[in-house]
């Protein structure tokens, strides 16, 4: 196996991204994994004393959704949607990012 190397780092893969159709709409979208970076910065909002689990789940689609791309009110839009396409959309934003397993509302 080869050892890594500092100059093969920018041609390393990046995260897994995945068309998702939304059949209920219609319509498909464009999801990716995040990078540690992300992950970080997800952390400190769940950390924060200002902010909360809506602040985190906002963010998680913000960045884990690449097309369409969203900004906060488009999310506020998502939210009025049906709250079970939207937790199918969270399911799969967690089995691309290795978490699994079902999702309840209440996690979220």
């Amino acid at each position: 196996m080869k050892r890594l190397k500092l100059e093969d780092i920018n041609s390393l893969p990046n995260v897994p991204t995945k068309e998702l159709e939304i059949k209920e709409w219609g319509v498909s979208i464009i999801i990716q994994g995040i990078n540690k970076a992300t992950q970080i910065e997800l952390g400190r909002i769940i950390d924060g004393d200002d902010t909360d689990a809506f602040d985190y789940q906002k963010e998680l689609l913000k960045a884990c959704i690449l097309e369409p791309t969203l900004a906060d009110k488009d999310v506020d839009n998502l939210y009025e949607k049906d709250s079970s396409v939207i937790d199918a959309i969270f399911v799969e934003i967690n089995n691309l990012n290795g978490v699994g397993g079902s999702a309840k509302a209440e996690q979220f």
